[in-house]
């Protein structure tokens, strides 16, 4: 009797390797901004920020399955924000001042992704899932004060994704991303001066900043991508 080898096609070491580089936008943002107070009150004390812009590379290569890869990507992100104001007032003054808000984010993150099957021939939808570090930096600035970091640390977070892929020749396609995570990292800075003068008055401000900042927005990406 002879025996028949059979084949798996759906199972292989996996050669495709996948270069994407892309455009990205984050809904939003916010800072824990006594993050490390004993006052409950404080601590709970936080800031909403606007949406920023970043772009981002990632490399991909599918493992064991056509429809299994890995991969690691890194971005840069950046969001200012001038729309915010801190109130200073005395028992004949009263003015609003503009603040202005600056972070940045670096993460690093490994995500596995899982192809459903196929819609069309060109176009893949995908789900995936990780886990990143998250690098960041925060800058204030009040009435010409900006704020000097003197230390910061980053924090993992988990994340959750998905997407498609179409693909427009067999080594160029097109992605588009939406990736749901937390990134966090902590900041501290300090203001140069612990008061201000408005106006011939002398109004004390907060010189030690200790916070947490949250990139917890949607973060949607659009890129090219070419396939090994």
């Amino acid at each position: 009797m002879e025996a028949v080898a059979q084949e798996l096609p759906a199972l292989s070491l996996g050669n495709g390797i996948s270069i994407m580089a892309s455009v990205n936008y984050v809904s939003s943002a916010s800072i824990q901004l006594n993050a490390f107070s004993s006052d409950p009150i404080l601590r709970s004390m936080t800031e909403d920020l606007s949406g920023g812009y970043g772009y981002g590379i990632s490399i991909r290569k599918t493992f064991f399955r056509e429809d299994l890869s890995f991969g690691f990507s890194t971005e840069y992100l950046r969001i200012i924000d001038q729309s915010l104001t801190e109130t200073f007032e005395s028992p004949t003054f009263r003015v609003k001042a503009r603040v202005k808000e600056d972070i940045w984010m670096l993460p690093v993150e490994f995500s596995g992704y899982f192809n459903l099957p196929k819609f069309t021939e060109n176009l893949k939808i995908y789900l995936g899932g990780g886990v990143g570090m998250y690098f960041g930096d925060r800058k204030r600035t009040l009435l010409n004060l900006e704020s000097k970091t003197i230390y910061r640390q980053a924090s993992f977070s988990f994340l959750v994704l998905s997407g498609m892929e179409y693909n427009f020749t067999k080594k160029i396609s097109g992605v588009f991303e939406m990736k749901f995570r937390e990134g966090e990292f902590q900041v501290k800075s300090q203001f140069p001066f612990s008061a201000v003068n408005i106006n011939g008055e002398i109004f004390p401000i907060q010189k030690n900043l200790n916070s947490k900042i949250f990139v917890d927005g949607l973060k949607l990406s659009l890129g090219v991508a070419y396939n090994f």
